[in-house]
């Protein structure tokens, strides 16, 4: 009979590794694809972020619209320019002020003529003021409002907020129709989206996201 041969005469079987060399070679090939894949995924979330920012406006419009028409107030709506928040404020008149001089029983102050109405210093509220801050690295490009003859007496009271950096104001009616305007948001590398505001119905549409 032949006899078993040991274990420790047969070579054990080698075991493979990998060697620091290549371990460093498979990291450097990973770095490389994700430097090619992260300016791609930024992209996408710079034109979500965008079109994100079109549909808050679109959706600040409507509830802007809204609230005009159960205050019975007159709401603006205005834009920084380059910058990347709007504000929302209802419009105080000195018929305002007049109305609320009559309504505490001292109306009878304005009885010696209808003009001294409007010298009437008329109190902004503070409170009533809305900020809407836009997502990160978007903009307001531009507001254009087109004009009509019962929004001129407003934007004419509003110049001093132009010169500030706000924009024309966007108005919203108690009767439920609004300015006719178009809002431009604009993402320096992305692109922008257009806000176009139709004055009869008060409707807001969003555009795609358009080339820069």
């Amino acid at each position: 009979m032949f006899n078993k041969p040991l274990c420790g005469s047969y070579p054990l079987p080698r075991r493979s590794a990998f060697t620091l060399l290549e371990l460093l070679l498979v990291i450097a090939v990973l770095a490389a694809m994700a430097s090619l894949t992260m300016p791609k995924w930024g992209m996408l979330l710079d034109d979500r972020r965008l079109a994100r920012a079109g549909e808050q406006i679109r959706g600040s419009v409507a509830r802007l619209r809204v609230e005009a028409m159960r205050s019975g107030r007159v709401i603006m709506l205005e834009g920084m320019i380059e910058g990347n928040d709007l504000r929302a404020k209802p419009f105080y008149s000195a018929i305002d002020a007049t109305e609320a001089i009559d309504q505490t029983g001292g109306g009878s102050a304005l009885l010696a003529g209808a003009n001294q109405a409007v010298a009437v210093v008329v109190e902004q509220d503070e409170s009533a003021i809305e900020m809407i801050e836009l997502p990160e690295g978007i903009t307001v490009s531009g507001v254009s409002v087109v004009s009509a003859a019962r929004s001129a007496e407003i934007e004419q009271l509003t110049i001093s907020d132009q010169v500030e950096g706000w924009s024309r104001p966007v108005l919203f009616y108690p009767d439920g129709s609004t300015s006719t305007a178009l809002i431009s948001l604009i993402h320096p590398t992305m692109g922008r989206v257009v806000v176009k505001i139709r004055g009869i119905t008060g409707e807001a549409t969003v555009s795609q996201v358009l080339a820069p």
